[in-house]
């Protein structure tokens, strides 16, 4: 138990190491690519409702693809910290309706909403494996929302090429992601929505 904990706290330091190190021209430019991508994702284009992120740290910014999926009439939709424990979903009626949130992250301003109201979820993270497991920073907030989810709705995980590895070493907690989304790839974890 403690070994595999060891094991994940490494690779979460060495993910942010490693995503650190990237120049801001060359994240824009992954960023840009895997926008590309997620445009052609054929769950994402039926979806009214598409929950994203914002960035933080040298994350894939999806600032330009949230904005065009807003544009065509979609719902955007943006975490937000409620508590220690709580993370919810809040509309993004644009980037000065948003705050700095508990650990530096923009935060959209307005009422929690529903769950049932999401069609997509967008996944940050620091690690994805093959199965579709991911690492976060550890306060386990992605993993009891999309606990809450109900079946149909699609989690796409969104990250750069080399934060794919072959095991995150998942514990039971873990929610999987159905695909996984890179700037040179997609990872087809659950065909079930294609």
């Amino acid at each position: 138990m403690e070994d595999r904990w060891l094991v994940r706290q490494s690779l979460r330091k060495q993910m942010l190491e490693a995503r650190s190190a990237m120049a801001a021209s060359e994240a824009g430019e992954l960023s840009r690519r895997i926008g590309h991508r997620l445009e052609e994702l054929e769950p994402l284009r039926r979806a009214k409702n598409i929950m994203g992120f914002a960035s933080v740290k040298n994350e894939v910014d999806l600032r330009p693809i949230l904005e065009q999926q807003r544009g065509q009439g979609k719902r955007i939709f943006l975490p937000r910290v409620e508590s220690a424990a709580e993370m919810v979903a809040v509309e993004f009626r644009g980037w000065e309706q948003t705050a700095g949130g508990p650990f530096g992250i923009r935060e959209p301003l307005g009422p929690a909403v529903p769950a049932a109201e999401i069609d997509a979820i967008l996944v940050p993270g620091l690690v994805f494996d093959a199965r579709g497991y991911r690492l976060g920073y550890g306060k386990g907030y992605y993993d009891r929302f999309l606990a809450g989810m109900e079946k149909r709705v699609f989690l796409c995980g969104v990250c750069y090429e080399f934060q794919i590895i072959d095991d995150s070493f998942p514990d039971s907690l873990d929610i999987p992601v159905h695909w996984i989304v890179t700037e040179k790839s997609e990872l087809a974890i659950n065909w079930e929505f294609f």
